[in-house]
């Protein structure tokens, strides 16, 4: 039997997303607290939030950051796509806690500039 996978165009943009780190500070609201975190990577599709605010798979977000050369601020509806409780075992950002966070709001205009950026920029911290 021949079985065909379908997947969404978001999965496709997921797979093709250049992902490159990067520490942005982001404020994450949830439904019940606000906090903020430090990115450890960033694409057009996401980013990944290091903290060690307990948040599960599914959960819904809004995120807000500025990324640096820009004055515009995006403020974008999201999902927990995963999470990473903090490893003693490992070093450096595998060791982070944190969670996977899926944009799912983006414009075509927010999204090219999110690309610009990753595209013109070596992994670096930045402060807003």
């Amino acid at each position: 039997m021949n079985k065909s996978v379908r997947t969404t165009n978001n999965e496709q943009r997921r797979r093709h997303d250049e992902r490159k780190a990067f520490d942005l500070q982001v404020g994450v609201a949830t439904r019940h607290r606000i906090f903020v975190g430090l990115t450890s990577n960033i694409s057009s599709g996401g980013l990944f939030v290091a903290t060690d605010e307990p948040l599960e798979r599914g959960d819904k977000i809004e995120v807000r950051f500025r990324i640096p050369g820009s004055e515009h601020i995006f403020q974008k509806k999201g999902e927990v796509a995963w999470t990473r409780p903090f490893d003693q075992n490992q070093t450096d950002r595998q060791a982070q806690a944190g969670a996977g966070l899926r944009l799912l709001d983006l414009s075509d205009e927010e999204r090219k500039m999110l690309n610009a950026f990753i595209e013109a920029h070596d992994p670096l911290f930045f402060e807003n």
